[in-house]
């Protein structure tokens, strides 16, 4: 019985080796010939001494970012936004607008405050 590894498995694999810079050297990490020559972490600082570290992997015409929530991977791709910069991933929405972002579970109300909120790039 062969083992196939989940199609999410393999981009993350496939991310995290890029990311590192050695084994992909040569070229930019990508998916389905879609290259993200710019890839940056930034750690943002939140409300309630909470923090997030996200990776953006930035093409001209595609962005992503990975973010890990409650242990896990989750990854977002841009969406229109008004202003600013706005990622969606399965139940979670990252907007950005310069060095602040929010982090919001898309499953609750826009009552409830967001999951991280004030959150600032620490440079």
């Amino acid at each position: 019985m062969s083992h196939c590894p989940k199609p999410f498995t393999l981009l993350a694999l496939l991310l995290a080796v890029c990311a590192s810079g050695s084994a992909c050297a040569a070229s930019a990490p990508g998916i389905d010939n879609v290259r993200f020559p710019e890839v940056r972490t930034i750690r943002y600082q939140c409300d309630n001494d909470k923090t997030l570290t996200v990776r953006y992997f930035n093409s001209p015409d595609n962005q992503a970012a990975i973010l890990r929530l409650e242990g896990k991977p989750v990854l977002a791709v841009s969406v229109i936004s008004g202003s600013g910069a706005r990622y969606v991933g399965g139940r979670y929405e990252w907007w950005t607008k310069g060095d602040e972002g929010t982090l919001r579970d898309l499953m609750q109300t826009d009552a409830n405050p967001p999951m991280l909120g004030g959150c600032r790039a620490v440079r």
